[in-house]
């Protein structure tokens, strides 16, 4: 747990540095096993980030589509569309949605999820496109937040946010290239191409 401690403090403190909107609260054990919903799957981790660090209105601009982190309260309607599927309630439970997937966090349009596996060591992170297939872009809690620390310091600190891409939204090479060497020895080649193409792709 220890190195997830040091991601979040990373990742907190690059949320202060470059002012993005929200904050950030801890909540007691007992707090948030009263708010845990019922039908939501956990892990040492999950519980870890949530009990310590609750974003409370979290929005981090990417230079494409910003990406909104949910609080504990919502991470049941976070799965309708995915777990839970139907127009209206009661929905039923999808057949292809695994059960231990829980999403902590998505786009501002809620269509590309960006997911935790709360049954697998070390709690990996997936994403994932609409109604796609989750892909693993990290493989550890921990490594996410690191890699997010990271992209935030690229996107915020070198490039100004929206500055990524040329006059035909094309994103520049040397911010792909920068990411790419801040990015990659924490995730791996395999893992970066899939975390890039998860944000810029």
């Amino acid at each position: 747990m220890k190195a997830l401690e040091q991601a979040l403090s990373q990742w907190v403190q690059t949320h202060h540095q470059y002012k993005i909107s929200g904050q950030y609260t801890p909540v007691s054990q007992d707090t948030l096993q009263q708010q845990w919903p019922d039908t939501i799957p956990s892990s040492p981790e999950l519980d870890y980030y949530l009990s310590h660090y609750e974003p409370s209105d979290v929005l981090v601009e990417t230079g494409f589509a910003p990406i909104i982190f949910w609080s504990i309260d919502q991470l049941q309607q976070a799965l309708i569309g995915y777990r839970w599927v139907g127009m209206s309630e009661p929905f039923t439970e999808s057949d292809t949605w695994r059960a231990d997937f829980v999403i902590i966090a998505d786009d501002l349009g809620k269509g590309n999820p960006i997911i935790v596996a709360t049954s697998e060591e070390g709690t990996p992170v997936y994403a994932g496109y609409d109604a796609g297939e989750p892909f693993l872009i990290a493989p550890t809690l921990a490594d996410f937040f690191v890699a997010m620390s990271l992209l935030v310091e690229v996107v915020y600190g070198s490039f100004e946010i929206f500055e990524i891409t040329d006059d035909d939204s094309v994103v520049l090479p040397a911010f792909e290239e920068q990411l790419k060497t801040a990015i990659e020895p924490i995730l791996g080649a395999e893992l970066f191409a899939n975390f890039y193409d998860y944000f810029y792709g």
